[in-house]
């Protein structure tokens, strides 16, 4: 009886460890799935739905308010140079360059876009969420 009370001392905390270990690993995958998604909506011009998709409810006005200023944007490619998440705080950043050009003209510029995210939302419906809005593609 005595090792069974020891297996369960030693037992219980590790697998609590490895669940916490587990739930960190989610989280950070569904970061990488996340900024990826949003980077192809943007990459194929469904601006409203990466708005309503990824963006963080406070700041969805701002970004509505930016689009509607850039106007026509064609966004040709996107380069990821820089992604750092921090499962734990619930804090990620991503340093993408834009391609991109404005109907009529074929010009490609590039834009560096540093978004941050964050994993918000109650308990069982939590999300990463942009909190910053489009670069500027004028």
């Amino acid at each position: 009886m005595k090792f069974g009370k020891t297996l369960m001392v030693v037992f219980i905390p590790l697998l609590l460890s490895g669940c916490a270990a587990l739930k960190t690993a989610n989280i950070g995958n569904e970061f990488d799935k996340s900024s990826k998604d949003y980077l192809t909506l943007l990459r194929w011009q469904e601006f409203e739905s990466a708005l309503g998709t990824y963006v963080s409810v406070p700041q969805q006005e701002e970004y509505r308010r930016k689009l509607k200023e850039t106007g026509e944007v064609k966004i040709v490619d996107y380069r990821v140079k820089r992604e750092v998440c921090d499962p734990v705080r619930g804090e990620a950043t991503v340093v993408a360059e834009l391609d991109y050009y404005r109907p009529p003209s074929v010009t490609v510029k590039t834009v560096v876009d540093n978004q941050k995210w964050v994993y918000e939302g109650e308990d069982d419906k939590r999300s990463w969420r942009l909190t910053t809005p489009l670069p500027d593609l004028r």
